[in-house]
């Protein structure tokens, strides 16, 4: 079951699927916010999520919706920069435990960041002063196709990942992409179908963060679905 962000979430439980709300009929704007965070060494992320906090709260009224979001990040902000502390001086328990803390950040700013680029009149200027990057793409439009929706994920076997997916008309194939802490985005499969999909390869204990994107006659891609995040067992 997908945990909406703003009604309590739940960091770190196996079998519980989280990401943002679904948005239907919004069209995106002609800019991205940049998720090159996940780059960022350990301090450097810390200070970055602290500042996107302070930010997009004294710019609350342009960031709507977000609330739960931005709440969301300064809680996993504040857990990892106590356990970044821990472990500088603790053992592979400490370090562990920063790493996943870490994890967790990473994909609270995610979804923070997905959820301020769908505000629909927003405009690069603005999206700015949240404190995240913004890629302003050119003045050419891509072609506009359905995204597919991921609905939720569940655990088909050990290190295997199930998601449900909702398609866009007219597709021809669905390929997935799958992302581990701050590693980069890896292929995780592409199907015929959007029935009885399973992702395998998934490590054991680790939130495993899925996207897909729909393929289309002529060499036609759909945008990468919103992310969502499930632990593989």
């Amino acid at each position: 079951m997908i945990g909406v962000w703003n009604s309590g979430q739940k960091w770190n439980q196996a079998g519980v699927t989280w990401g943002p709300a679904k948005k239907t009929g919004v069209n995106m704007p002609l800019f991205r916010i940049s998720l090159g965070f996940a780059r960022l060494g350990d301090a450097p992320l810390d200070d970055f999520a602290s500042n996107v906090v302070i930010k997009t709260t004294a710019n609350a009224t342009l960031f709507t919706g977000q609330t739960a979001n931005v709440t969301a990040v300064g809680t996993a902000q504040v857990n990892f920069h106590n356990s970044l502390a821990v472990s500088k001086n603790g053992g592979s328990l400490a370090i562990d435990d920063k790493n996943l803390k870490r994890t967790i950040l990473l994909a609270a700013l995610r979804v923070l960041a997905f959820g301020i680029q769908g505000i629909a009149n927003l405009t690069p200027e603005d999206a700015a002063k949240s404190g995240f990057g913004v890629n302003i793409a050119g003045s050419r439009a891509p072609v506009t196709v359905d995204r597919p929706v991921i609905e939720d994920i569940s655990n088909v076997a050990s290190t295997k990942l199930g998601p449900k997916v909702t398609a866009p008309k007219g597709y021809k194939a669905l390929e997935f992409r799958k992302t581990v802490g701050t590693a980069a985005p890896v292929h995780a499969g592409t199907f015929p179908s959007s029935r009885n999909i399973v992702l395998e390869d998934c490590a054991s204990g680790q939130l495993h963060t899925i996207e897909c994107r729909a393929i289309f006659g002529n060499n036609r891609y759909s945008e990468w679905s919103e992310p969502v995040s499930h632990m593989a067992t």
